[in-house]
């Protein structure tokens, strides 16, 4: 076996591990919650030496914190493709589509909702997430960005309007999917919806003509 197969090697043994390790923790978590479970619980689960765990992570909260980034982005993930299936070429309603997706989800898995609680940005705009995750998350800015370009829109900043949209919609809909407070998730959706259209539009900036674009002639007149 060359160097090179042995690297490749390791580090398919490696992934495989970190994610026997997350998925165990995740089914666990859901089952009794994040405070019941303990470190040997999750290695028995997945079929690993406690010593082992840590390799992987500190603690049980950077555990979390990872579950939660991949969940997350796995919803973003699952929203974007169901989105490429519609036919829908409108930048505001590819929004508001992939957001009422990924909240209708939710709103049937409330333990996944309870877990990632008002976390859901985690998985677009996380930094502490465990590099094994990368070659699997979708860069949902880069999503955004490109569905802007095709409508013709320029952004302010796309990766702080993703996050004040995504923050929006899991800040305010975590209360009324669980406990139907201040009103049902039903009877908000479209006052969220309204307010992600409004957010949209504050950060589009003019559209560029081509007159715009022609450098003006600085030579010196004869």
């Amino acid at each position: 076996m060359s160097l090179f197969q042995h690297h490749q090697k390791r580090f398919t043994n490696k992934i495989h591990k970190n994610e026997q390790i997350v998925e165990a923790a995740y089914e666990l978590f859901l089952e009794q919650g994040v405070e019941s479970v303990s470190i040997q619980e999750i290695a028995d689960r997945a079929g690993v030496a406690k010593g082992t765990f840590y390799l992987y992570f500190h603690d049980k909260d950077e555990l979390k914190e990872a579950i939660i980034t991949q969940k997350s982005n796995e919803l973003f993930q699952y929203a974007l493709s169901a989105l490429h299936q519609t036919g829908i070429t409108d930048f505001e309603a590819q929004i508001i589509f992939v957001i009422d997706y990924v909240l209708d989800v939710l709103e049937h898995n409330q333990e996944a909702l309870k877990l990632i609680s008002k976390n859901l940005s985690l998985g677009v705009f996380s930094r502490q997430v465990n590099d094994l995750f990368s070659d699997r998350r979708v860069n949902i800015v880069k999503s955004l960005t490109d569905a802007a370009e095709r409508n013709h829109i320029r952004l302010k900043n796309p990766e702080i309007l993703l996050y004040m949209i995504i923050e929006l919609a899991s800040a305010t809909c975590f209360s009324c999917i669980l406990e139907s407070k201040p009103l049902e998730i039903a009877i908000f959706r479209p006052y969220l919806f309204d307010a992600i259209r409004q957010l949209i539009r504050s950060q589009q900036l003019p559209v560029q003509s081509d007159a715009d674009t022609i450098e003006p002639d600085l030579s010196e007149e004869e």
